[in-house]
């Protein structure tokens, strides 16, 4: 295209790879899954994984940009490595943005690169939205595709994120406990010491 950036077609989705690289704003509101950022009087609302922000704070965030028939959505990430992550994720044909962002919802970025490469499929199917054959395919696809992040060095437990998400808990509550948990300890253990960490 002659205006300087480029649009990638896929499933009648535009996927912008430059337009809007990042913005910067004061934080306006903020829920578990969106930012809204304000730019000089313009609300951004954008799709994030769970974060940590102060209403009022300034904050930058890397963004993408997917636009569809009917609607533009943008997406925020705190670091550009988390970006990069995000846009490999929905290079895998049947894997969207909003199943990539649920991704790293459900897991940090460490647990999710950890979970790819040692092809861990039963923990990607957790995710809200993949089946058996996604999951899978994500682990086949990326494997040698996530080198350069950083791996959490535990492993996350499968059966600890299946045991809470049976017990009502969201992806954000579960997401910054199940890597602080040992995952060779016998299931209930995992459970007990995860319930004194996670909040309702």
């Amino acid at each position: 295209m002659s205006n300087g950036y480029k649009m990638v077609h896929r499933d009648l989705i535009w996927y912008d790879t430059t337009m809007i690289a990042r913005i910067t704003g004061l934080v306006q509101e903020q829920t578990d899954k969106e930012v809204i950022l304000d730019v000089g009087g313009i609300g951004y609302s954008l799709s994030t994984p769970p974060m940590i922000t102060t209403i009022g704070q300034t904050m930058t965030l890397y963004t993408h940009l997917v636009i569809k028939d009917d609607a533009h959505e943008l997406y925020g990430f705190q670091t550009p490595e988390e970006k990069s992550l995000f846009k490999i994720l929905i290079s895998v044909s049947g894997v969207g943005p909003k199943t990539a962002l649920q991704m790293l919802t459900l897991y940090t970025l460490p647990d999710l690169v950890r979970i790819i490469k040692t092809g861990d499929s039963k923990a990607i199917a957790l995710v809200p939205g993949i089946g058996k054959k996604t999951s899978e395919k994500v682990v086949i696809d990326l494997k040698d595709k996530v080198e350069g992040f950083a791996v959490s060095e535990h492993r996350a437990s499968t059966d600890l994120v299946e045991a809470l998400l049976s017990l009502g808990y969201k992806d954000a509550q579960i997401r910054p406990v199940v890597g602080e948990i040992d995952a060779t300890l016998p299931i209930e253990k995992q459970i007990t010491e995860a319930l004194k960490r996670v909040q309702k």
